[in-house]
């Protein structure tokens, strides 16, 4: 990639970014196309956002990735957000028109089309998120607006948490007043035996079982049902202990790296108007987890089911 006078910028904005697997996916797809943009990764602290967001228009960047800790915090620095980052209240993709930032999000989309490239759908079916936290809530949120699942349930050690989760999103989405949506269910991960038969589908969205603790899972073998489809948000390892115990058990499983490839050319088409190859994008992330990936985030590792670490290496943190 030639970098010229003319070549326009497109950052990620977030703290840390070593670990980004997003500037191997988009480089080669803006040289495949003949665009003349670079994508570059940018450690911003959380008091440094406002700035970084003024040199976005003063350098003339096309726009930019927002990964955590800024995926909320930027919405009231910007000058437009869609409907969908308004009603969950998450950006992670600007784009700059003439120093108008417009901020959307491609996470739930990324989520989505992740689990229908596997043959799946979350249409009638109870949906266990595991985790309460900034992901599971962008999940909560794409399920309850877009795929018309029968049931979520929040599953987390935190029950608190998790039932101001629900009380934001059942407020936001008017659910359980009579429509066809009831609203999120809440129980604690400690009694997730107790109603695991009922569960069609199972999404970790915690760090558990990431890269470099990758032999511990966020659910006992034993809490896993025949029938069910288990998806975890992690992409490093692309198969997690929670996948592989999945799969021991004959379940049938969905890996994160789908949801950061597919978030990815939703960002990649925000801002060019090109919906780039899902392949190129796969074959680029996959020969950066290769090489090895920057420490996620540190400190702070999981060291046991549902201990969340400070870092996320999981598939809506671009």
């Amino acid at each position: 990639m030639e970098i010229l006078g003319t070549t326009r910028l497109i950052a990620l904005l977030g703290d840390p970014v070593a670990h980004s697997l997003s500037p191997a996916m988009h480089n080669p797809a803006f040289e495949h196309y003949g665009l003349d943009f670079a994508y570059v990764p940018l450690r911003v602290p959380a008091e440094g956002l406002k700035t970084a967001l003024d040199a976005i228009r003063v350098f003339n960047f096309r726009g930019a990735n927002v990964t955590l800790p800024h995926k909320q915090a930027v919405l009231p620095l910007l000058d437009d957000v869609t409907e969908i980052s308004r009603v969950i209240g998450a950006v992670n993709t600007i784009l700059n028109e003439g120093g108008r930032l417009i901020g959307t999000t491609t996470d739930p989309e990324g989520f989505l089309e992740c689990y229908r490239e596997h043959g799946h759908s979350f249409i009638g079916q109870t949906v266990a998120i595991l985790g309460n936290g900034g992901s599971a809530r962008t999940i909560a949120y794409a399920l309850l607006m877009q795929d018309r699942p029968k049931s979520v349930v929040l599953v987390a050690r935190d029950v608190k948490k998790s039932q101001a989760l629900a009380s934001e999103i059942t407020d936001r989405l008017g659910l359980g007043s009579g429509g066809a949506l009831s609203a999120p269910e809440v129980i604690a991960l400690s009694d997730y035996h107790t109603v695991k038969d009922s569960v069609d589908v199972v999404v970790n969205t915690t760090p558990v079982g990431m890269h470099p603790n990758v032999e511990v899972s966020p659910l006992l073998p034993e809490d896993l049902v025949t029938g069910q489809v288990v998806y975890d948000i992690v992409y490093a390892p692309e198969r997690t202990r929670l996948l592989r115990d999945a799969a021991a058990k004959g379940l049938k499983t969905v890996g994160g790296l789908g949801m950061l490839v597919h978030q990815g050319r939703g960002s990649f088409e925000f801002w060019t108007g090109i919906k780039p190859d899902a392949e190129a994008y796969y074959t680029g992330a996959r020969a950066k987890l290769a090489r090895g990936i920057g420490e996620p985030r540190a400190p702070g590792r999981p060291t046991s089911p549902g201990i969340p670490a400070a870092g996320r290496a999981v598939a809506d943190d671009p």
